[in-house]
Parts: structure tokens; sequence; C-alpha cells
């Protein structure tokens, strides 16, 4: 189990860095609702985590096996790598030019009264929907059903890749709810700083993502 856990280390790193979804959950520590908004947001990231990877982990397990082991996880691997790769350059392009005016995405004004229900569901948006983290949860499955772990030992491990990708929000959450009072103006200026180069660091993280899955991809042929 060890040995998976270190093998999909660097897939939950790259998971945890998600500049806006922390931009998010720092912008809720700001709102009228801190803490339940928080720790709401944080659920819903954990829990999508865990779903998209069970949704990879299946998808890997109905396609073509050869003695029990996996022939289809290379090549999904690599679809991923390429996918990723394709929206790294996207993203990249979309990044904004040295002094141009940044403009707010829209759900970011509505972030300062959203309820409860509505931060769980934005958490679990940017845990498994938003396009990095789906392709890393799917390859995170994928990776697992193509180990030698049981359908247990394999959730276990979902579960501290979900963990070790929620650190970036929970460090936040977690300060917070000590000291929000005197952490206000330093949490308000990383949400700026987040918001304004995410682009950049969503393009250069899709890039090494990209570059990472095809590796793993390419080194199941050679398996």
């Amino acid at each position: 189990m060890l040995d998976v856990i270190a093998e999909l280390l660097p897939l939950a790193v790259a998971l945890a860095l998600s500049p806006l979804a922390i931009a998010s959950v720092v912008l809720m520590l700001l709102s009228s609702r801190p803490r339940a908004a928080s720790i709401a947001f944080l659920l819903g990231f954990l829990l999508a985590v865990i779903v998209i990877a069970a949704v990879g982990y299946l998808l890997a397990s109905v396609l073509p096996h050869d003695d029990e082991t996996s022939i289809s996880a290379p090549f999904l691997l690599t679809a991923l790598g390429v996918l990723s790769v394709v929206f790294a350059v996207r993203q990249w392009r979309s990044r904004p030019a040295p002094g141009d005016d940044l403009e707010l995405p829209g759900w970011i004004a509505k972030v300062e009264g959203i309820t409860t229900s509505s931060a769980f569901v934005l958490g679990a948006i940017f845990g498994g929907i938003k396009p990095k983290n789906l392709l890393l949860s799917i390859g995170v499955g994928v990776t697992l059903e193509a180990s030698a772990l049981t359908i247990g030992e394999s959730a276990i491990v979902a579960l501290i890749v979900a963990m070790v990708a929620a650190l970036p929000i929970v460090v936040p959450v977690v300060l917070a709810l000590v000291a929000l009072d005197r952490l206000s103006g330093a949490l308000d200026r990383l949400r700026s700083w987040l918001v304004q180069h995410n682009s950049a660091m969503v393009g250069t993280i899709l890039l090494l993502v990209g570059v990472l899955l095809i590796g793993k991809g390419l080194g199941g042929f050679g398996g």
C-alpha cells in the first residue's frame, strides 16, 4: 500500500494546487458565515475527489484485462495526459497580459453571501469537476485499479490522496478558526494574488500533470 501511496503522491500534490479553490475558501472566511461555509466547501471538495476517483476505478475495471492485470490503464492514463496538455495550452493562453485589468469571475462576488449548501456544491465543483482535478482524480482511480490493492485498500488510499489534496484548504480554515480577526488582512491579500495569477499557475500545473500522466501511461506499456 505504501508503494501505491508514494506513486500517487505527485497526483495528490497536483490536486492540492488549485488556486481558485484556495481563493474561494479564503473569500468564504471573509464572508458573513465564515466557519460553516468554509467547512462545507472543504467537505464538498473531499467528497468530489473520492467520488471521481471511484468513477475512474470503475471505468478501468470494466475495460479489458489480461490475467487480472488492466491492459487499458496505460491507454487511459496517456489519453488523460494528452487532454491535460491541451487544457494547459488553453489555460495559458487565457492568462491576462501584464498591465491588463483583471476581470473577476462572476461567482466571486456571490461567495461573500454564499449559503452552506452552495458552499458544499462549489467545493465539489472545484474538487472533482474542474478540468485539472477531474483528470487527476480519474487518474488516481485508474492507477488504483491497475495496482494489486484490494478494493478496501484502494478506498483507504483514495481517502489519503483526497486529504493531501485538501491540505491547502484545511490550513486557512484551521487558522481562521483560531484567529480569524487577526488574519483577515492577510487572507484578503492572498485571495487577490491567487485570482490574479490563477491562469498562469493552473496552466503550468496542467502541463506538469499531462507530462506525469503520459509518463505513467507509457511506463505501463513497458510493463
